[in-house]
């Protein structure tokens, strides 16, 4: 399954500046609530301070940076009411399209399955459990393309649109609960299955109820969060 953009060459040195340090803070390589050195990230990107600049502004558009007036781009954190409000617009974007597909009989883009298995392997899913944030970072991207699948393959390009542009959210929340909460990974993979299935034989009420559940805030995530 092409679940992947990123796959696609950065051509361009205000891309690869964007591409750097998007993964160097899902990575955990700038922590939140810390600020981005336009120095430090043209020597790692291999750039000129234009480039990372207009990579700070695209940074700033999706959510993962503020810039402060004379102070510089700072890492931006992810806090409770960010969680909720962004879990809500995912359930009703989600069980749209759910109803959609269903509604439609469509089948379900090929590779799926694989997609989870890929998520599930043992030795990525340790490491997630011992707090490697690259390892977090790229559960937290497959994750969304997971769910990004189900929404592409109902064809409505605005629905499809809106929530992509819930990308940078899904991935920055999905990389903080699993950061705080390690555990929920025992739990991610049978629900991610049960909605495959259900969306597999176009059940949309399991569909919904599954999502529901899948997309409830964890109290345990939300009481560390700001």
């Amino acid at each position: 399954m092409d679940w992947e953009p990123d796959r696609v060459p950065a051509t361009t040195a205000g891309e690869r500046a964007y591409r750097w340090t998007r993964e160097a803070i899902l990575g955990g390589r700038f922590p939140e609530g810390s600020f981005l050195e336009e120095k430090l990230v043209c020597d790692e990107a291999g750039v000129s301070r234009t480039p990372v600049r207009e990579a700070f502004h695209r940074l700033a558009a999706e959510k993962y940076i503020d810039l402060q007036p004379r102070r510089g781009a700072q890492v931006r954190s992810v806090t409770a009411g960010e969680l909720f409000e962004t879990y809500e617009m995912r359930q009703v974007l989600e069980i749209h399209g759910f109803r959609i597909l269903c509604d439609t009989k469509t089948d379900l883009p090929a590779g799926l399955s694989a997609h989870l298995d890929l998520m599930e392997e043992p030795s990525t899913l340790a490491r997630c459990r011992a707090g490697d944030r690259d390892a977090i970072a790229e559960h937290a991207k497959m994750d969304f393309f997971f769910h990004y699948s189900f929404v592409k393959a109902t064809g409505n390009t605005v629905l499809t649109d809106l929530f992509t542009s819930l990308q940078p959210r899904h991935q920055r929340i999905g990389v903080s609960a699993i950061s705080l909460r390690p555990n929920r990974l025992a739990v991610i993979g049978p629900e991610h299955r049960a909605l495959l299935a259900a969306l597999t034989v176009h059940d949309f009420e399991a569909a919904e109820r599954t999502l529901r559940n899948h997309l409830r805030p964890d109290e345990s995530v939300v009481s560390r969060l700001k």
